[in-house]
């Protein structure tokens, strides 16, 4: 279930949907310990019902490349918060979770067009997950003659995986213009998806499908709005605190000084 809101009928909401969901504060990691579903998927579990999947593709000219999204499950519903780079990789995904979280996938998130984002949503959506992105992503999908995500969102949405909610968020233009971010407020799990770069990243990488010059400033929105933000998820590496967006703020000031690197 989504819901598209503005301003203070979104604070009401997230209110009603907190108290709907036991008034509980945030739950306890689980012991971390990542799970290989197959040699190109892996699941490492960031708090209860919630997992970071990462998948493997070959790029050509890169190789192999790791993208994550995240995994959210409360009982018998599933929902994915980016998908893997194939359709063949997202089927895979999807069957290990019902043989073994005895969940389906009903909800799937692209945070952007990109294929690491994206690249499944075919396979998610023959098998019934209903699709949520935001209008500029599905605006791009029709011109590039991609799967097309099915429920726009102009501004703000939430989400729901039975109890688990899932703030849904365009903050502005970074690394591409239709990158959106993903807010878990139980759990305080931010997916900054590619927006947001790991501590080992010494780029902003292909901003080709971004805006350099807004970057800086939708980053800024992102962390004077999320301060207690406990995980925060890149797209690609590895996740840490919000001193992530403050790197990658960094990076961009690096991008500003250089701009021809």
């Amino acid at each position: 279930m989504a819901l598209c809101v503005k301003g203070t009928r979104l604070t009401v909401w997230l209110c009603l949907g907190l108290a709907m969901a036991g008034c509980q504060s945030a739950p306890q990691s689980p012991k971390a310990r990542t799970i290989t579903i197959s040699a190109d998927i892996t699941l490492h579990p960031l708090a209860e019902g919630v997992w970071v999947h990462t998948t493997w593709f070959d790029l050509p000219d890169y190789g192999r490349c790791p993208a994550n999204g995240l995994l959210v499950v409360d009982g018998p519903e599933a929902l994915l918060i980016d998908l893997p780079w194939t359709n063949e990789l997202t089927a895979t995904l999807c069957d290990w979770i019902t043989r073994n979280l005895k969940a389906t996938v009903q909800t799937v998130i692209p945070t952007h067009f990109h294929q690491d984002c994206m690249g499944g949503l075919a396979e998610a959506q023959r098998r019934g997950a209903l699709s949520y992105a935001s209008d500029k992503t599905i605006a791009l999908a029709w011109q590039k003659g991609l799967p097309v995500p099915q429920v726009p969102c102009r501004s703000q949405t939430l989400i729901r995986c039975g109890t688990t909610l899932v703030l849904v968020t365009h903050p502005g233009a970074g690394h591409t213009t239709d990158n959106v971010i993903a807010w878990l407020p139980v759990q305080k799990i931010l997916f900054g998806g590619c927006l947001i770069k790991s501590m080992d990243s010494a780029s902003l990488g292909n901003t080709q499908d971004g805006d350099p010059a807004a970057y800086p400033a939708t980053l800024r929105k992102v962390q004077a709005a999320y301060p207690e933000a406990r995980i925060v998820v890149p797209g690609h590496g590895r996740w840490g605190g919000p001193g992530l967006i403050g790197h990658t703020l960094g990076l961009c000031s690096e991008r500003a000084s250089n701009p021809g690197e």
